[in-house]
Order: structure tokens, then sequence, then C-alpha cells
């Protein structure tokens, strides 16, 4: 077997860089279903928001809603009761179209 030290290089360039896009892409995925900041759904709109809670838990009504702005960033919480009784509460990332009107 002849040793070809470009083709190596080359093929040893892209295994890293298909390595690191698929990593990169397993790490920035994150689940959003509202159950914290971290996990705020992100909305268009404050329809969005109440159109989630009913998809999500159909029934409920919203008691409250909360602007938080943890790090100059801006999430909108909704406190709300299923029809049990319980309550919950959702984050929403408003950024999108917060102070845009």
């Amino acid at each position: 077997m002849k040793y070809h030290p470009p083709l190596l290089i080359l093929l040893l360039i892209a295994l890293v860089a298909w390595a690191g896009c698929t990593s990169s892409q397993q790490a920035t995925t994150v689940e959003r279903d509202g159950s914290s900041i971290e996990k705020a759904v992100v909305v268009n709109s404050i329809r969005e928001e109440y159109q989630w809670v009913q998809h999500h838990y159909p029934n409920s009504r919203v008691t409250r809603q909360a602007l938080i702005q943890p790090k100059g960033k801006h999430y909108d919480e909704l406190t709300f009761v299923t029809p049990s009784g319980e309550t919950k509460k959702a984050y929403f990332d408003i950024n999108s179209f917060f102070g845009k009107f």
C-alpha cells in the first residue's frame, strides 16, 4: 500500500469536520416544552402563547401573565389552572417581537 500524505490529511480533516457537526447539533438541540426558561417555547405573538396552553392543556384557564427578563432576554411566564385544579407554569421566548410594536 502506497502512502499518500495529502489524501490522508484530507480524510482526517473531513472526519474531524463531520464529527464536529454531529456533536454540535446534538449539543444545541433543546426540547422546547415550556417547563423552564431554558426550555421556553419560542413564539411570535402573545396569542400563540395562549394557543399553546390550550393545545397542550385543553380547557385550562390562564390566571397570570408575567414578563421576566433574566440576563437581558425577554420571556413571558404564564400561570394557569388545569381542569383538574392543578396550577402550572409555562415559559415563552418572546424576544422575536418584544418591544417591536
